[in-house]
């Protein structure tokens, strides 16, 4: 999975990862996930979101607080994460 893009809530960014959890990963029971299609184990990365100021319309600028995510993906099916930064306005 690669990060979701555009601006977007903090909200509707995690919904997308977790969204992307149930439809494609499974515990495998040694709490871990395995790939739902090839049963791979799944692996992570780190997600970074950049918070912005919704101030300013279609503009990406804030006081330099970043947050950073879970990023779950199958190796196999998916790949490593070539996208893995994001932003949020609040």
């Amino acid at each position: 999975m690669n990060a979701p893009t555009g601006m977007r809530s903090l909200d509707d960014i995690m919904g997308d990862i977790r969204q992307h959890e149930v439809i494609h990963y499974e515990p495998d029971g040694l709490g871990g996930f395995r790939c739902k299609k090839c049963g791979a184990k799944i692996q992570q990365t780190t997600c970074t979101v950049s918070v912005h100021t919704n101030q300013f319309s279609n503009v990406c600028a804030g006081g330099g607080e970043v947050l950073q995510l879970p990023l779950p993906y199958c190796s196999s099916c998916e790949g490593m994460p070539t996208h893995t930064s994001t932003c949020v306005h609040v």
